[in-house]
């Protein structure tokens, strides 16, 4: 508001109620500001039914982004302009060879946030009913502490924090199995990163599986209707993942780097470079 400079796009990372920092913009420095919003998940999957308020803002966004096309369809609003676009995956992960099924070093990994809404009790079951598989898992959050004393007395489990994406790129390559155990997810990175490294996915249905996951192609998917049976199911797919031959389990590794490869960086930079330009052409068209 500030500001010695004038800008012509605003773009709002999750909508609320982030939304009224650039209303505040657009109210008292310039009201012919372009508010761009990309939707992340939360920012819908928290807040139905909608709130007078949170329908209020939503007139005066321009172009509303959706991190998959399931997400955007749970938008109350579908006449605003839009466009489904994921946030990108660093090139890291796209320019590694995938390591052969015989030399992997892990047999599941999962990367990611560790609380309730990942699926971190799923986590704990499922590998109770795998005591000798080899696991690596990434990250921190609320569970941490609960699934760290859990598995304390398995070897065979390890746990990694701050990882950079080159190392993150060298687990994703040596494990043959990404997990990703989430209630709602509206895209996922982490299942397109490992995808990249040639690492198949074994995920629940949410928006963000639905978007990346083709059973049998690059991975499968569980239904999550049943609580009771998400876990049964899981390890149903896991052993059918295991029992792929070397051959086999190439095959799909090529895949799945071929699914990935929308999802770079570069290329979602270069999508949202010209929508930039195109509002900015209309608030200033050429003379």
């Amino acid at each position: 508001v500030f500001s010695v400079r004038c800008f012509d796009v605003l773009h709002v990372h999750y909508y609320y109620p982030t939304i009224w920092l650039a209303l505040t913009y657009k109210w008292l420095r310039n009201p012919r500001v372009k508010i761009v919003v990309t939707f992340h998940g939360s920012d819908i999957y928290l807040y139905k039914p909608e709130s007078a308020l949170y329908k209020f803002a939503a007139k005066f966004v321009r172009h509303c982004i959706f991190t998959s096309k399931s997400l955007q369809q749970k938008f109350f609003r579908h006449d605003i302009p839009s466009t489904v676009l994921p946030a990108g995956i660093h090139p890291v992960f796209a320019s590694v060879e995938p390591v052969p099924l015989e030399e992997k070093s892990f047999d599941l990994l999962y990367v990611g946030t560790m609380d309730h809404n990942k699926g971190m009790d799923r986590l704990l079951a499922l590998l109770e009913q795998l005591p000798t598989a080899r696991v690596a898992l990434v990250g921190e959050g609320p569970w941490r502490e609960k699934v760290q004393q859990a598995l304390a007395a398995r070897s065979n489990v390890s746990f990694y924090t701050g990882q950079t994406p080159v190392q993150l790129a060298a687990l994703y390559r040596q494990s043959r199995v990404f997990l990703s155990l989430s209630r709602n997810e509206s895209f996922g990175l982490v299942m397109t990163e490992a995808m990249a490294c040639g690492t198949p996915v074994l995920a629940t249905v949410t928006d963000g599986s639905t978007a990346q996951v083709h059973d049998g192609d690059n991975g499968y998917k569980v239904a999550q209707d049943n609580e009771q049976t998400v876990v049964p199911a899981l390890l149903e797919k896991i052993h059918q993942l295991f029992s792929l031959t070397p051959a086999q389990y190439q095959q799909m590794q090529q895949t799945c780097q071929t699914s990935a490869k929308p999802y770079l960086v570069s290329t979602v930079a270069t999508a949202l470079m010209d929508l930039y330009q195109s509002l900015s052409d209309a608030q200033n068209p050429k003379e």
